[in-house]
């Protein structure tokens, strides 16, 4: 049986695939999310064209902390020689075909001339749409005055909840090429309020501009698409919530999704956090949970394949 191969090589320590004439992918998402601490949490989302049933995922440095979310019947991942993630899947099909891969990395950030640098080279499979995410410690700006001069491309959105700032890029219908993204900031010592004040206006702005965009082409906003790279645990709470209308009481969602009220907790805290859903307390021992984003169901998945297969490609 062939096997399906995908290496990835990063810059600055950063993951990127390396294209392959022999895979097409409907969807790839990368949601890099740095701490306070300037380590990066990565989540790549891949949602493939073709049903295969092994996957070899390289990297060029160590990785910790995998975790696997797929909506098939199973994939039995783990790291060989420690920068290799190795799975093996068992009922993809054309409808069910999404694998998330979570893990941490150190390293991807350099301080250069008093200022933090993240910087990554992504070469992108074929691909029908591509989404990348780069969110930025809390509190922490953008190091340069004009702002589309911190990261590039610099046709960058932004987006705030607040206390965090997050660029992303959108792209549709990407051949094989190699796209690079950077991202610099500084992180002030203690918080003025000038930050607060232009934290918020950038919210006001970005929210603004969302209502135009959308009115202005049909079709899914930049909103839905961050939901894409949620993992399976947060996109049954989302189904769940978009079920009764976008808002439920968290003891609707412990009891639909067979969670533990820790883990509804867990969850709902750290949507809150990146701005999916927002916590409306009822009374002193239960809470309102609300979606905020996403509210749009996702696009159908492709034609059915009449034959699963797997393909080889090299990097």
């Amino acid at each position: 049986m062939k096997r399906f191969i995908l290496v990835a090589v990063f810059l600055f320590m950063v993951a990127g695939l390396i294209p392959s004439a022999h895979a097409v992918l409907k969807y790839y998402g990368v949601e890099d999310v740095i701490d306070e601490d300037h380590n990066v949490r990565n989540v790549i989302t891949l949602a493939f064209n073709e049903t295969i049933s092994h996957l070899d995922y390289q990297l060029n440095f160590e990785i910790s902390n995998l975790e696997i979310e797929a909506n098939f019947d199973s994939a039995d991942c783990s790291i060989e020689g420690g920068n290799t993630i190795s799975c093996d899947f068992i009922g993809m099909s054309a409808e069910k075909n999404q694998l998330i891969l979570s893990f941490d990395i150190k390293e991807g950030v350099k301080k250069v001339n008093g200022k933090f640098v993240f910087s990554a080279n992504y070469g992108f499979l074929p691909t029908d749409k591509a989404f990348v995410l780069i969110r930025l410690p809390e509190y922490s700006r953008f190091s340069e005055d004009v702002i589309n001069t911190s990261f590039f491309p610099q046709n960058g959105n932004i987006i705030s909840d607040g206390k965090s700032i997050a660029v992303f890029w959108e792209r549709e219908d990407i051949k094989d090429e190699n796209l690079q993204f950077y991202v610099s900031y500084i992180i002030p010592q203690g918080i003025p309020s000038y930050i607060i004040i232009s934290l918020t206006a950038i919210v006001v702005i970005v929210m603004v501009g969302v209502v135009v965009y959308a009115r202005r082409k049909d079709k899914q906003p930049a909103t839905d698409m961050i939901t894409s790279v949620l993992n399976h645990d947060e996109n049954v709470i989302v189904d769940i919530l978009k079920r009764e209308e976008g808002k439920a009481l968290q003891k609707v969602l412990v009891r639909e999704s067979n969670f533990s009220k820790a883990k509804v907790s867990r969850l709902v805290k750290d949507m809150k956090g990146r701005g999916i859903v927002n916590i409306e307390a009822v009374s002193g021992r239960e809470n309102r949970i609300i979606l905020s984003v996403g509210k749009k169901e996702a696009p159908e998945a492709g034609p059915k394949k009449e034959e699963p297969k797997t393909v080889e490609g090299k990097g």
